[in-house]
């Protein structure tokens, strides 16, 4: 091969790979599954996911659900996390970007409360209608951690609620 022909291949196989970056899959609510607690996913404000390095998307049906999935899995593969803007179900949101209310008067299809927003103002305003506390992905996990991980149910008790 010539060097142009070498160098041509190497372009064309980066552009391939750039364009596979992996990124958050649709979610089919009233079928699919969530990975964590196995309940059908049905909320669209709520539905989170965990992309992998290989494309795959790990569905859930709340950003707590997600969020213990990060905390008991082995995160070395994760690519992103991703959940729904609230105001918007059609975009994703970086979970780890999000501006989350934990606001115990806007329920979370597993009863922690959380939702998340592309921004603080977005998420000052839904405080100033419901209350609560506005809160970054770390802090989401610290109430995932000592709501549910803490008393060894792992949040799963909530399915028979």
């Amino acid at each position: 091969m010539r060097g142009g022909s070498i160098l041509s291949l190497i372009v064309l196989s980066a552009a391939i790979l750039m364009g596979c970056e992996p990124k958050p899959q649709p979610i089919n609510y009233g079928s699919d599954e969530c990975a964590y607690c196995r309940m059908m996913i049905t909320d669209a404000e709520f539905g989170s996911q965990i992309v992998n390095n290989q494309g795959r998307a790990y569905k859930f049906d709340s950003v707590e659900c997600m969020a213990a999935y990060d905390l008991t899995e082995d995160g070395e593969n994760f690519h992103s996390k991703w959940v729904p803007n609230f105001l918007d179900r059609e975009e994703w949101l970086n979970a780890e970007e999000a501006v989350y209310l934990h606001s115990e008067t806007l329920r979370s299809p597993m009863g922690l409360f959380l939702s998340a927003y592309a921004d603080r103002t977005s998420a000052e305003e839904m405080k100033d209608e419901y209350g609560g506390d506005i809160v970054d992905y770390e802090a989401v996990k610290q109430i995932v951690e000592r709501e549910w991980l803490s008393n060894g149910s792992g949040g799963r008790q909530m399915m028979n609620n």
